[in-house]
């Protein structure tokens, strides 16, 4: 059993991922782990370390790294019995790494850059988060790419995570293209205190196919430009056309068309269409021509990136 070592300070972490290895009987609580470091580091409860457990930093060595609370952090953690690692950015979690079936002891706490782990799930995500904290204020370099038949989230030059069946999402969609823009968009703007604009488009990707012809009235008019969505903090109150709003629902803003019009929308980064119906008025900002719900938005893959190019076809 690994040994509980607990350091209590709310600055020693320092710009690194250096916060407490729990025993893999004692899983931290986010509540617990921000009440510790609410406790001076001269009260520092136990340091209990077994020949089994990974290697602790000294209290001399933490004092050198007082500062700002870390804003990356790693927690090994099981994910359906097996050994799986999750980073954190500003205590939002972004993806969590899952090793094979057969990991052996699973590890469980805070994980620190120093640990000396050479291979799977673990090192991978201490990896990665020594490549996000080397970002410092470079989160503008994160882009999304298509990489011979992988999704890649990259950092200048150099790759930071491939996408795939080892990696898992706090809010995955079925579209690998989305889910690989929300990653890059989650860690531009985390990393990025917001500025950094969010990413529309994976690069390298190849065009998709066309669209295979829908069965629908004829289209009165059709004008291109640009999307965007909103949901969550309108849901259940009353739209311009006086029904309630319902993000999960087909429906969408508009300036200028009639309520119940029937609009086909068709994200022009990756062919896919919804038909939605305009029940609201909107955008008024940005030289947006659409402001789709939340649920038409995910249809076509438009919610990750906030915003996007389409084709908008009136049809009656």
């Amino acid at each position: 059993m690994l040994g509980a070592i607990w350091f209590m300070n709310k600055n020693f972490l320092g710009g690194l991922v250096t916060v407490a290895l729990l025993s893999t009987c004692t899983p931290v609580s986010e509540l617990a782990y921000a009440q510790s470091l609410d406790t001076n580091l001269d009260e520092a409860l136990e340091i209990s370390i077994t020949e089994q457990s990974l290697e602790a930093p000294s209290i001399n060595s933490l004092r050198k790294n007082l500062g700002s609370a870390a804003t990356v952090r790693v927690n090994a953690h099981a994910h359906q019995d097996r050994q799986a690692a999750t980073i954190y950015v500003q205590s939002i979690p972004v993806l969590t790494f899952v090793g094979p079936s057969d990991s052996g002891d699973i590890i469980s706490g805070w994980l620190t850059l120093e640990n000396s782990i050479t291979e799977g799930a673990l090192a991978d995500a201490v990896q990665m988060a020594a490549q996000l904290e080397q970002l410092n204020d470079d989160a503008a370099d994160l882009t999304a790419h298509w990489d011979d038949g992988s999704y890649v989230v990259m950092a200048g030059e150099s790759p930071l995570v491939t996408m795939g069946d080892s990696i898992q999402l706090p809010d995955a969609t079925e579209d690998a293209a989305e889910d690989v823009l929300q990653v890059t968009n989650r860690l531009r703007r985390l990393l990025g205190d917001g500025e950094a604009e969010p990413v529309t488009e994976v690069i390298g990707r190849p065009a998709p196919p066309p669209a295979p012809p829908q069965r629908v009235a004829a289209v009165r008019s059709s004008y291109s430009g640009m999307a965007s969505w909103y949901g969550p903090g309108f849901h259940g109150r009353t739209s311009a056309s006086g029904e309630a709003f319902n993000q999960y629902a087909m429906t969408a803003a508009h300036r200028t068309l009639p309520f119940g019009t029937q609009v086909r929308v068709t994200n022009l980064n990756n062919g896919r269409q919804v038909v939605v119906r305009i029940n609201d008025r909107g955008p008024f900002s940005g030289g947006r021509i659409i402001d789709l719900s939340a649920g038409a938005a995910s249809a076509i893959g438009l919610q990750s990136a906030g915003v996007g190019p389409v084709q908008i076809e009136v049809l009656r």
